[in-house]
């Protein structure tokens, strides 16, 4: 019993840590990605086209496939308990030297509060940063910060080498 209370007490602390670290700027997501903060992690790999090929199509996509909401309800002890609504707002910044895509995601709904006071789009869950490392080269740096999201970050590759073109679930 009093392992059961220590693991219970430990993992809520580490969930308690992850939200109170949510990232309020993509700057802030970058920071908690370079100290280890929990949950947040880091995926770089290059692509051999050019940066403005890679940019224009990762941009593209970003707008089409991650702006979204959904609603349903949520259950405990067989009754519904609230409604959940999930927003996700793609952005995306272009220059000559980066392009700068970002993921914010907000929940409302009745008995949701997310923790640290969200900003009005949301929190950042996911940055990608696009540099040309040579003429004919592209690097893409994703960095996230929210456990999952494994479908997306497959197809933020996917849409950097040009191997598919479709939308993943935000659910994953």
């Amino acid at each position: 019993m009093a392992l059961t209370r220590l693991f219970f007490v430990l993992s809520t602390a580490v969930l308690l840590f992850g939200c109170a670290s949510q990232s309020k700027t993509a700057d802030q997501l970058r920071d908690n990605v370079k100290r280890n903060v929990t949950f947040s992690s880091r995926e770089v790999f290059e692509v051999k086209k050019p940066y403005r090929q890679v940019s224009d199509s990762l941009r593209k996509k970003w707008l089409e496939c991650l702006d979204s909401t959904t609603t349903g309800s949520f259950h405990r002890g067989g009754n519904t308990f609230g409604t959940l609504t999930n927003i996700y707002k793609p952005k995306v910044a272009v220059t000559d030297r980066r392009t700068e895509l970002t993921l914010q995601h907000k929940q409302t709904g009745t008995g949701v509060t997310q923790l640290g006071g969200p900003p009005p789009e949301g929190f950042f869950i996911i940055v990608t940063d696009v540099y040309p490392a040579d003429k004919n080269t592209s690097r893409v740096d994703v960095q996230k910060h929210m456990p999952g999201y494994a479908g997306v970050i497959k197809a933020i590759r996917n849409w950097a080498e040009g191997t598919s073109k479709g939308c993943p679930d935000l659910a994953q």
